[in-house]
């Protein structure tokens, strides 16, 4: 990565709320926001148990009250992430990477669950999501799936669309909703659990499936630092990896080499990193190889851990937007929110530090984002604030 990216707007909606004050203030108070699932019958399935967006939240995000809840989510973050970046939407060259695995499956679960619901083959084509936040991009446009780590690999190939010189700003970020078909999937999978969502904890049983979107303004730096942008956190660099390995199977190795990647393309040595927002999804294998995984990259000193899914649950293709988002009000606010649910670490994973029962101050703002993805799609990132990075790239400090 050449020159620094920095987020210079963010759109969220999660199930704490339609702000990232809200998200946040979930976190820290480690919520348990789980319940059934209001809009849909899991009756055939082991678990109705889910963290969705509250209908007063919806309320808030549905402006005509009908169509897809996916194409709402994404145009409403895409459009508040604009306004907070002080941006209108014909500033410059504007293009738009954004992340699903539900945006072509709503449409068809409509079509088979309700009959009296559109079938057009239109409704099938995920990428109208990127038509509904009503902006007419002149810049690069994608919808990507690679599972969950779909939501981090948007803002990192929106990187390399500014960094190619294909457009000047980028949105970028990941977006599912809660769906029959994707509780089928995992359940099929024995991955769900009737009980909170545990990362690292002994009695770990599992995914608590969870919805919402989030949207990042990006621009180069330098960029950022001539109009005067708010700034409110700096991507260095990031690592991704197709291990093609196993269907379901973390690979240590696989996710090793994305964060050592990460590492080398931000500059920044593994002592540096103050915390990482782990992938987490309180399965025995995903939380054993990602522990391995550090302990492979850091040796003895592996950085803080911490994991957002025991609050927010697990939103899918956005997951890693969810945590990139949660990192870089971490930056912001000075500290690492706790692992909710958790009061001791498994012993099994061995020495790890994992961040419980109240939140902690940063030790060094400079941290790393975990997104993990079926079939090995592995993306890691390293965020830092305005000041670490300046420090970092000090051609820049004259910009600011």
């Amino acid at each position: 990565m050449n020159e620094p990216v920095a987020i210079t707007g963010i759109g969220v909606v999660s199930p704490a709320g339609v702000s990232a004050a809200a998200f946040w203030d979930g976190l820290l108070a480690q919520h348990d926001l789980r319940g059934g699932w209001s809009r849909g019958d899991l009756s055939l399935y082991p678990h109705d148990n889910v963290v969705e967006i509250p209908e007063q939240v919806w309320h808030a995000v549905e402006r005509d009250g009908g169509g897809k809840r996916i194409d709402a989510l994404a145009g409403f973050s895409i459009e508040q992430a604009l306004s907070d970046a002080g941006l209108a939407a014909d500033a410059g060259r504007i293009g738009c990477y954004f992340s699903s695995t539900t945006a072509g499956v709503e449409g068809l679960e409509q079509g088979l669950l309700a009959p009296t619901s559109s079938r057009h083959p239109e409704a099938l084509d995920g990428s109208h999501i990127l038509a509904s936040a009503k902006q007419h991009w002149s810049g690069p446009t994608s919808l990507l799936s690679t599972a969950c780590s779909s939501g981090l690999l948007a803002p990192a190939l929106a990187i390399d669309a500014i960094a190619g010189g294909e457009a000047d700003v980028m949105l970028a970020g990941g977006v599912d909703v809660l769906l029959e078909y994707t509780a089928c999937g995992f359940s099929g999978l024995r991955l769900t659990t009737d009980d909170q969502c545990r990362p690292f904890n002994a009695q770990r049983k599992g995914v608590v499936l969870s919805e919402g979107s989030v949207c990042f303004c990006l621009e180069s730096l330098s960029a950022a630092l001539r109009r005067g942008a708010h700034i409110h956190g700096v991507i260095l660099g990031y690592g991704i990896g197709c291990d093609a390995d196993h269907v379901t199977a973390p690979n240590t190795g696989g996710i090793a080499r994305a964060m050592t990647q990460a590492l080398e393309t931000s500059g920044m040595q593994p002592a540096a990193i103050g915390g990482v927002f782990a992938h987490g999804t309180g399965s025995q294998a995903n939380d054993l190889a990602e522990v391995n995984a550090l302990r492979a990259v850091f040796g003895a000193a592996i950085p803080p851990v911490t994991a957002i899914k025991s609050t927010m649950g697990h939103p899918q293709a956005a997951a890693g937007s969810f945590s990139l988002l949660a990192a870089t009000l971490a930056l912001k606010t000075g500290q690492l929110p706790p692992t909710a649910g958790l009061s001791e670490a498994d012993p099994a994973l061995g020495e790890v530090d994992v961040v419980m029962q109240q939140g902690r101050p940063l030790a060094a703002n400079c941290l790393m984002v975990n997104a993990f993805g079926f079939g090995g799609n592995n993306c890691v990132m390293v965020v830092a604030d305005l000041a670490t990075a300046l420090r970092h790239s000090p051609e820049l400090a004259d910009a600011a």
